[in-house]
C-alpha cells in the first residue's frame, strides 16, 4: 500500500466516525432559527403598514358591534331582530391573517370577540366537504364561550374560503346554535367573488344580511421589503447572505405575495449555504425566482391587465375555483361561463395557459380539473378579479358536491 492510498483510507475511516447532522442553513449565517417560522405580536406591531389596516378593520368590527346595540334596542321593543354579518376580503398571501390576528389581540381584552381559523375546523374527506362534522367542530369550539343572551359577541372566521361550498348550511346551523352572534367572514378576493355568484343564484339574501364589505389593501413592494428587512436583520443589521439590494430584488419579483418572498429567501439561504457563498446576488435571486416559477408573475400580470381577453376571463373563472380544498374548474364550466362557441377553442386556451405554467391540471375520477398556481394567486386577486367584477359579477360555478 503506497502512501497516497494509505492517506485516502485513513481519511475515509475518519469520515465514517464523524456522523453527519443536517444543519439549518439559517443557523450557519448567525440566525437562531429560520426567522420565518414564527412572527411575534411585537414584530407585527412594528410594521408601519399595519396601522392603516388595523384602523380600517377595527372600525369595521365596531360597525358590527353597533348593529348589536340596535338589536338590543329592538329586543326591548319586541321588534323584529336581524343579526348583521360582515365581510372582510383581500388578496391571497398578503398577510391578511396576521393583520386579523394582531387586530384581534388588540381588541379582545376590551370587547367580546372570538377568532377562529376555518382551515383548522373544516373536514374534507372522499372528495367532499363533510358539512355535519365541520359544523360540529365549530360547535365544540364555541360551545364553552359566552355567546348569546344579552352578551354582545362577534365571531371572526379567518380563511372563510373553506366555507363557501356549503355557506348557507353553515350559516343556518350557526344561527340555530348561536342566535345572537354576528360573524365576520374573512375571504380572499377570489373567494368573495365566487361567494357572491353562488348566493346570487340561491335564496340567501346576502346583501340584506351583511353590512357593506371591506377590502383590505394589498401589500406594496415596499411593505414586503419592510417585512423582509425586519425578519432578516439582527440588532438592526441585515444578516448574510442577504443584502439590501437582494431584499429589494426579492420584493420586486414576488408579485405582492409574502409567501413568494419567503420561498425565495429560504431557497436563497440554502443555495448560499450548500455552495459556500458568503453573500447572495440579484442574479441568484432571478435564477431562484425562475426555478420556483415565481418569475412568471410578470408575464401573468401583463396578461391579466389586458381587457376583453378570452384568456383573462378563463383565468378569472379558474381563480374562483382555486380556493380552499377545491380541485379547480372543469372544462364544461369554462364553456358554460364564457363566450367560447367552439369547444376546441376552450381546449386550445386551456392548453396555452398550461404551457405558460399559469395553471395546473389534475385528473380525479377521470374528470379533469384546472387550477391556478399558488404563486400567481396574489396577482390574480389584486389585478384580475377586480377587472372581472366590473364586466360581469355572477357566473354559474359548480360545488364540488355536484361534480362527483
Amino acid at each position: 500500500m503506497d502512501d497516497l492510498e494509505k492517506l485516502a483510507l485513513e481519511a475515509f475511516e475518519k469520515g465514517k466516525e464523524d456522523s453527519y447532522v443536517p444543519q439549518d442553513p439559517f443557523l450557519s449565517f448567525g440566525f437562531e432559527s429560520n426567522p420565518f417560522l414564527d412572527t411575534s405580536i411585537e414584530e407585527l406591531k412594528h410594521q408601519s403598514f399595519q396601522q392603516g389596516r388595523i384602523r380600517n378593520i377595527s372600525h369595521y368590527i365596531g360597525k358590527i358591534f353597533s348593529s348589536h346595540v340596535e338589536k338590543s334596542k329592538k329586543r326591548d321593543k319586541n321588534e323584529e331582530i336581524l343579526v348583521l354579518d360582515g365581510i372582510l376580503y383581500g388578496s391571497s398571501q398578503s398577510g391578511i391573517s396576521t393583520t386579523i390576528e394582531l387586530t384581534y389581540h388588540l381588541l379582545k381584552n376590551h370587547h367580546n370577540l372570538t377568532l377562529i381559523n376555518a382551515k383548522e375546523h373544516v373536514v374534507f374527506e372522499n372528495t367532499q366537504y363533510s358539512i355535519t362534522k365541520t359544523i360540529q367542530n365549530f360547535r365544540n369550539k364555541l360551545g364553552d364561550l359566552e355567546i348569546g343572551g344579552d352578551t354582545l359577541s362577534v365571531v371572526i372566521i379567518d380563511h372563510s374560503d373553506f366555507l363557501i361550498d356549503f355557506f348557507e348550511d353553515f350559516r343556518l346551523a350557526f344561527e340555530r346554535d348561536f342566535q345572537d352572534a354576528s360573524i365576520i367572514f374573512v375571504l380572499s378576493h377570489s373567494g368573495w367573488t365566487r361567494l357572491k355568484s353562488k348566493l346570487a343564484l340561491s335564496n340567501y339574501d346576502l346583501f340584506n344580511k351583511t353590512i357593506q364589505s371591506l377590502i383590505i389593501k394589498p401589500l406594496e413592494k415596499d411593505d414586503i421589503k419592510e417585512i423582509l428587512k425586519m425578519k432578516l436583520s439582527i440588532d438592526g443589521k441585515i444578516q448574510r447572505p442577504f443584502t439590501a439590494s437582494v431584499i429589494s430584488k426579492i420584493s420586486e419579483i414576488s408579485g405582492g405575495s409574502i409567501n413568494n418572498a419567503i420561498m425565495i429567501c429560504v431557497r436563497l439561504c440554502e443555495e448560499c449555504f450548500y455552495n459556500g457563498l458568503d453573500s447572495a446576488s440579484q442574479h441568484l435571486v432571478n435564477d431562484i425566482g425562475a426555478i420556483l416559477g415565481i418569475s412568471s408573475n410578470k408575464e401573468f400580470y401583463n396578461l391579466v391587465t389586458l381587457r376583453d381577453n378570452t384568456q383573462t376571463r378563463i383565468l378569472s373563472l379558474i381563480s374562483m375555483k382555486s380556493i380552499a380544498f377545491d380541485y379547480g374548474i372543469t372544462y364544461e364550466e369554462v364553456v358554460v361561463n364564457s363566450d367560447i362557441k367552439a369547444k376546441t377553442s376552450a381546449t386550445h386556451h386551456l392548453k396555452q395557459l398550461q404551457e405558460k405554467k399559469f395553471i395546473t391540471k389534475k385528473t380525479v375520477n377521470r374528470k379533469a380539473f384546472y387550477r391556478l398556481r399558488d404563486e400567481l394567486k396574489t396577482v390574480a386577486d389584486s389585478e384580475l378579479l377586480p377587472s372581472f367584477e366590473q364586466e360581469e359579477m355572477y357566473v354559474q360555478l359548480e360545488s364540488i358536491a355536484d361534480l362527483f
